[in-house]
């Protein structure tokens, strides 16, 4: 079966839903679109690289950027739903790869109430204000907070 793209709606309930964490290592993460825009308003401040290149954007945004991963690996048989994926940041992600909770991946954390109370957003709100903010994700930011 063929790996189908999380969809942008589906994306931003899950960020919010996990408070903008990541849900192995509880960094706060940030909105890759965001990012995007902050490096074409701003080129050369290493916002943001089309390819993610590590040393190309500064180190904090690189590792930090949010993901969505698959609990139990979408290789192994794991569902594209709700309850099976989680926020993930970039250096998590990429560590655990391909990994079950039997081949190494940690458990996941609970968000606790001190980083819920920061009403973290991984600068999702700054997203709307910025020119050339891209439809699909405004539609889907809207009515949040």
């Amino acid at each position: 079966m063929k790996r189908k793209t999380i969809s942008k709606k589906m994306q931003i309930a899950i960020l919010n839903r996990d408070h903008w964490h990541c849900r192995y290592c509880l960094n706060p993460v940030f909105f890759g679109p965001t990012l995007k825009l902050l490096h074409k308003i701003s080129p050369g401040h290493s916002y943001y690289h089309p390819n993610g290149k590590q040393g190309q954007m500064i180190r904090l945004f690189f590792y930090r950027w949010a993901s969505v991963d698959h609990v139990v690996p979408f290789s192994k048989g794991g569902p594209d739903s709700m309850d099976n994926f989680v926020t993930a940041c970039w250096e998590c992600n990429m560590k655990l790869n391909d990994k079950e909770h039997n081949q190494g991946k940690p458990k996941l954390n609970e968000i606790p109430p001190e980083l819920i109370d920061l009403n973290w957003d991984g600068f999702s709100s700054i997203y709307p204000t910025l020119p050339k903010a891209e439809s699909g994700w405004l539609k889907q930011l809207e009515g949040i907070k």
